[in-house]
């Protein structure tokens, strides 16, 4: 029994935090009550709209960056290497660019909180300026 426990101790104790491998996508909007689905936030991030798209700017973090990786595997579902072709093929064509890129979580917490109707993502358990609102929570 004192072996299975100290399997399951030395398991535990290498198990990321809760909330490491989460995003929280946050919009600095006035409506607090907004949410949006998953397809919704991949629409949004690839295509620049939504039923709300008037209103909703995308942001997103540099490619390599940690949350960026874990948004484009558990909401987008493309590896970085398809979106990269999916924006270039989109620019060639003058129909979209991507979104704006931003270096670091300072940096993105900064564009949302300055910019109304700024939409980004973040990773779970993030501290949030108090007006800034999570629009969708992945599991």
């Amino acid at each position: 029994m004192l072996k299975y426990t100290l399997i399951l101790l030395s398991l535990l104790s290498f198990s990321p935090a809760y909330g490491q491998d989460n995003i929280w996508v946050v919009a600095n909007v006035s409506d607090s009550n907004i949410a949006l689905s998953k397809a919704e936030v991949r629409t949004l991030f690839m295509n620049n709209s939504t039923s709300s798209s008037s209103v909703l700017t995308p942001v997103s973090m540099m490619p390599g960056h940690r949350a960026r990786s874990i948004f484009n595997a558990k909401v987008i579902a493309l590896p970085e290497s398809r979106i990269q072709s999916y924006w270039a093929q989109m620019r060639f064509s003058g129909r979209m660019t991507a979104p704006k890129e931003m270096d670091s979580l300072q940096a993105m917490l900064q564009y949302l909180d300055e910019n109304e109707g700024a939409v980004g993502y973040v990773p779970a358990g993030t501290e949030l300026p108090s007006h800034l609102t999570v629009v969708y929570a992945s599991l």
